[in-house]
């Protein structure tokens, strides 16, 4: 068996499992786990045992597992077994590595990110997606011009020169293909981050001065490279609005897979796995 790549982090435990688990693509046993665990991380702070704490992690996984289109993992006794590689999901890999290491300083990374979230939630509403920032550099202002015609409504105030994109990464919208306004429209920040529950939701208010759309047709959403448990999901949800974790990000994202933007984010999942 191939030795475990990636370090022991704790806090990230689950995430550290999975990497490992993908980038082979072959079985971890609990005792290799076991052993990979830093000594001064074992029991002092703890009311379990090392070997409780390793089941745990591994139920866990298994339990995150079942919100997936795909089974991603099996436990077998004291095994678990992946029934991909990273190469299969790459998308996945990439937010799987940001909730184990954080965002910070990486900019490519976060932009296949974004373009992922964009592409997650046009599969999911079946509209079209404009994405702040790419693939030209537009300002704000300039953005919400190209946005306001392509949405049929009429464009209004001009956004703060302060506001680089006003908390707002991906527009997704839905016309109804008759030169009307009155569409559907979801505005999604994007955080690749571990900071996420602490991003400030979108101001409606404001959006609804840029363009004058009505805020009844508008639907606020955050994607996040975490997976979000149950016990967070409501307060999450009731802060952004349609939540996405990267559990609902690969089992949308996969229903029409953008090529170009697959082969760029293999490339980026290549330099974490060499």
């Amino acid at each position: 068996m191939n030795p475990i790549l990636f370090p022991y982090i704790q806090g990230s435990e689950v995430e550290w499992i999975e990497l490992n688990l993908l980038k082979y693509g072959q079985p971890i046993s609990k005792a290799t786990i076991i052993a990979q665990v830093p000594q001064h991380d074992d029991t002092d702070n703890f009311n379990e045992t090392l070997e409780e704490r390793v089941d745990s992690w591994l139920s866990e996984l298994i339990s995150r597992n079942y919100n997936l289109s795909s089974s991603f993992y099996e436990l077998k006794g004291n095994t678990v077994y992946p029934n991909f590689s990273w190469v299969e999901y790459p998308e996945y890999f990439l937010c799987l590595y940001f909730s184990y290491a954080g965002a910070s300083n990486d900019p490519v990374g976060t932009k296949l990110f974004e373009r992922i979230s964009a592409n997650t939630i046009k599969n999911f509403i079946g509209g079209e997606i404009c994405t702040f920032g790419f693939p030209s550099s537009k300002n704000l202002n300039e953005f919400l011009d190209d946005v306001a015609p392509v949405c049929f409504e009429e464009r209004g105030s001009k956004a703060h020169n302060d506001y680089k994109d006003d908390g707002v990464d991906v527009l997704c919208y839905k016309s109804f293909d008759d030169n009307k306004s009155s569409n559907l429209y979801v505005l999604l920040q994007c955080a690749a981050g571990n900071n996420w529950k602490n991003k400030v939701p979108i101001h409606v208010e404001r959006w609804t001065r840029y363009i004058q759309w009505s805020s009844r047709n508008i639907l606020t959403s955050i994607s996040t490279t975490d997976y979000v448990s149950e016990r967070q999901w409501s307060k999450s949800a009731s802060d952004y609005g349609i939540l996405l974790d990267r559990n609902r990000i690969i089992n949308w994202y996969i229903k029409t897979i953008d090529v170009f933007l697959r082969r760029e984010v293999l490339i980026w999942c290549s330099d974490k796995v060499a």
